[in-house]
């Protein structure tokens, strides 16, 4: 209903802005409250915006902003007044739906008006990781969802002959759809055209181990739009041939009695694969892509299988390492098919199959109902679980487990995270962008824009340096948080936030998630919740309080509060605040 209404009042005002727009141009700018013609008026979504704007253009702007002191940033919808001024200015800057939920709405709105449209989540560079990380971050994959296009459905490896079915997911706004893929194979330098394949889907054959894959996205002039990283083929034929069918292997196995015991599995497999990506991109397309992958097999697993009474298992020390899983994926995202495949060595006869998970922060390894052949299929729900396979003889004996594989979850938060401006090394790319929007508005006060350019990204670059110089000296810096408005933290200083809410407050945890939040604090030691500055913060006091922790708040700046704006608090002290706060609630 709520949207409905948006929808009602944008037409209305649609309406009234063209009805008044054609009633008498002529006067449109004598209606500007007597203010100089080389003036601007500048509407922004977010404060960070307003604040850069007024940094940079001084007085030959008025800066506002649609939101009022303290409200929501994610779900406050504007008035019909709101939406008019801001027809009548001369520029509107936000960020997009990601953050304001009103914004596609209110662009659509203004389209044919003079009033200039500044989307700011168009502008992708900002989403991206652009500056160096001196930090120690061991995040144990690469990080994927940065640039406009990537590859997604590469297998760990694959075995010769097998299929190579990629897509490519484009994280841009464009109409465009001619692709084309490229290969290069190891020990060649120039990337080969690959027939056939023009659509976002990629099949193929694994034959060439080394073998590295890209796409291509090109514009109606055949110019290039977008160009995604490579992926790697990696073949392993385990030094053999499989016979993925054939289980009947006609081998005696010795069942020497000791089956009847409960057992222990030892499993050294640290389920972290460090993995070194070194992408060198000259601009002519000559990708130099090595993966450096070091899985030295070492995790200390105990469980305990119990089939409801049914499995006594003997020792399996033995059985280790003769059944492999196939199909992970480098990561996944929250609800995306997980499709793994038992592959047995020669030789090995079984029963029957049982696929466990164990979950993190768990001891014991809990048997998946419903899983009981080679193939196992789910949904990504747990960052970090572990899977493994257990095939077991007539007697219920085990005959084969294999090493457990990890499921890495990455929602490419780096990517989609609206609250670019956490990061100051963000801001300085903002305000490079808007400084270049003023000059177009503006050509005559250019040179007074980039001197002030210049100023403002020394504070902020010094402000960078004091996170980096503070933070860098700590060792647990989890924080819990209200919604999850500081991803950029943990890229850019290893901060790791557990937020209840997600990207918007509007993203409420289920029960369940509220369960492993609390656990996770718990783990984490935590001693604060950090509670923001425009939320109503009631999840985040149920969690203090059951977690026994202190109440403190830190600052978004999505918004400014009344009280902000009486102290005359700005982004960089409001930053500098937030940087006393972590001093405070790390260790």
């Amino acid at each position: 209903m709520k949207y409905v209404k948006s929808i009602l009042m944008l037409l209305f005002i649609t309406l009234f802005i063209v009805g008044c727009s054609s009633a008498d141009d002529n006067n449109s700018k004598q209606d500007s409250d007597g203010k100089k013609d080389s003036e601007l008026t500048i509407y922004t979504s977010v404060y960070p915006f307003k604040y850069v704007v007024e940094e940079i253009a001084g007085d030959t702007a008025t800066v506002k902003t649609v939101y009022p002191p303290g409200a929501d940033a994610h779900t406050y919808e504007p008035t019909s007044k709101d939406i008019i001024d801001i027809a009548d200015s001369d520029a509107f800057i936000y960020l997009g739906s990601r953050m304001e939920s009103f914004s596609d709405s209110i662009a659509e709105a203004l389209e044919n008006q003079p009033v200039k449209l500044i989307e700011m989540g168009s502008y992708h560079e900002l989403f991206h990781s652009g500056h160096d990380h001196d930090h120690d971050h061991d995040h144990g994959h690469h990080d994927h969802g940065d640039e406009p296009i990537e590859i997604t459905g590469l297998s760990d490896h694959y075995h010769t002959d097998d299929s190579i079915t990629l897509t490519a997911v484009v994280n841009m706004d464009t109409d465009e759809n001619h692709f084309h893929w490229f290969a290069l194979n190891p020990g060649e330098k120039d990337w080969e055209i690959v027939d056939g394949q023009t659509s976002d889907h990629f099949e193929g054959k694994a034959e060439v181990d080394g073998q590295q894959i890209k796409v291509v996205l090109y514009g109606d002039d055949h110019e290039v739009v977008a160009e995604s990283e490579p992926v790697t083929i990696a073949i392993d034929d385990h030094g053999h041939d499989h016979d993925h069918g054939d289980n009947e292997h006609g081998h005696d196995h010795d069942h020497d009695g000791d089956d009847e015991h409960g057992h222990s599995h030892n499993h050294d497999h640290d389920g972290d694969d460090e993995h070194g990506h070194n992408h060198d991109h000259d601009g002519d397309d000559e990708h130099g892509h090595s993966h450096n992958h070091d899985h030295d097999g070492d995790d200390e697993h105990g469980h305990n299988h119990d089939h409801d009474g049914d499995h006594e298992h003997g020792d399996s020390s033995n059985a280790t390492g003769n059944v492999e899983i196939d199909g992970l994926l480098g990561h996944y995202h929250t609800g995306d098919a997980i499709k793994l495949t038992a592959i047995l060595a020669d030789g090995v006869d079984y029963d029957h199959t049982h696929w466990f998970v164990l979950n993190p922060g768990e001891e014991d390894w809990v048997e998946v109902e419903g899983q009981t052949s080679e193939n196992y299929e789910s949904e990504a729900e747990v960052k970090d679980q572990q899977i493994k396979v257990v095939f077991y003889g007539d007697d219920h004996e085990v005959v084969a487990e294999s090493e457990p594989v990890v499921i890495e979850i990455d929602d490419h938060e780096g990517d989609h995270n609206p609250h670019i401006w956490t990061d100051p090394q963000r801001m300085i790319k903002i305000a490079e962008i808007i400084k270049d929007q003023l000059v177009e508005m503006n050509p005559d006060a250019e040179e007074m824009y980039n001197e002030n350019l210049e100023a403002l990204k020394e504070k902020l670059t010094d402000l960078d340096n004091n996170f980096i110089d503070l933070l860098s000296k700590k060792e647990n810096k989890a924080i819990i948080v209200s919604h999850a408005a500081f991803g950029y933290w943990e890229e850019r200083y290893g901060i790791e936030q557990i937020a209840i809410h997600g990207l918007s407050t509007a993203e409420e945890p289920s029960q369940k998630q509220l369960t492993e939040i609390i656990n996770q604090s718990k783990e984490h030691n935590l001693d604060y919740v950090l509670f923001e500055q425009n939320s109503s913060n009631k999840l985040s006091e149920v969690v203090q309080k059951e977690i026994g922790a202190t109440p403190i708040t830190i600052h978004n700046l999505e918004v400014l509060t009344q009280e902000d704006i009486d102290n005359g608090e700005d982004y960089i002290s409001l930053m500098e605040r937030n940087l006393e706060v972590l001093d405070q609630v790390t260790k």
